[in-house]
């Protein structure tokens, strides 16, 4: 998890982790079998390029174990019939597709078998592609960003001054020992509001590393109440950033426990 720890200022250092984002549109966990369906009015073949890159990305992805495409549908035909054809568990039909300047519009319902369904629709901004294919294939690409769990590198933040110990704990990191750093940064409560607000909020990211992320929001917290004392203007912008912090943490448990 942990990628890179760098000089921030004198004050901080930051380091990149890859985060677990959970999905925006949550498909049933029972479904492992994905069929993505064709249902516009389209004759192009964008359509095609936007579903087979979908379902590229999507394979790729832990959340299904088989994704497989219907490029398009020549009658109508029922759910459960299709779904039993292509031994798939739910279809994710591609309803509507408009391309506006650079911004694509997709219009998407889940079918489960027994006649459930939901709609959603995506916006994907096209900065990132050229022509209408390429950009029908990114649009699909995108799309793991919405049904699927996927990895995202967030920034995490630790602080240091003079204190022994609060340097001693930044030596462990670097050894990727976070239980050892917890130990020294737990030595540094009992100095001065300053040491104790670095090493509470040094101690909430080690016990995230840990995974410990109950344990990691109380010492978000106890940092807050300790910045809170310092009484300065940067004290109170490490406080809007640390209940920043807080709320990425309360999504990192959320995730974890859909896994």
């Amino acid at each position: 998890m942990l990628l890179s720890v760098l000089p921030l200022s004198a004050q901080q250092m930051y380091m990149q982790v890859q985060v677990r984002k959970p999905a925006e549109v949550k498909i049933d966990a029972a479904v492992r079998s994905l069929l993505l369906v064709n249902n516009t009015p389209l004759s192009t073949e964008q359509p095609r390029f936007l579903l087979f890159a979908a379902a590229n990305a999507l394979a790729e992805s832990d959340r299904f174990d088989e994704v497989s495409v219907l490029p398009s549908l020549s009658a109508t035909v029922s759910v459960d019939s299709l779904c039993d054809r292509y031994e798939s568990d739910a279809l994710l039909a591609l309803n509507a597709l408009v391309f506006d300047g650079s911004l694509a519009n997709a219009y998407w319902t889940v079918h489960y078998k027994g006649g459930r369904s939901f709609s959603f629709f995506t916006d994907t901004d096209l900065q990132s592609c050229d022509g209408d294919n390429d950009c029908a294939a990114y649009v699909g690409e995108q799309l793991i960003f919405i049904i699927a769990p996927h990895w995202e590198t967030e920034e995490r933040y630790l602080y240091r001054n003079d204190n022994p110990h609060i340097l001693t704990g930044l030596n462990a990191v670097s050894h990727k020992d976070w239980s050892a750093a917890i130990t020294e940064w737990s030595k540094a409560l009992s100095d001065k509001d300053e040491s104790k607000a670095y090493a509470a909020a040094n101690m909430a990211v080690a016990y995230e590393m840990l995974d410990q992320y109950n344990t990691a929001m109380v010492w978000v917290n106890n940092a807050i109440t300790y910045f809170r004392r310092l009484r300065s203007s940067d004290a109170a912008q490490q406080v809007v950033n640390l209940r920043y912090y807080l709320s990425q943490l309360e999504e990192r448990k959320n995730t974890d426990l859909l896994k």
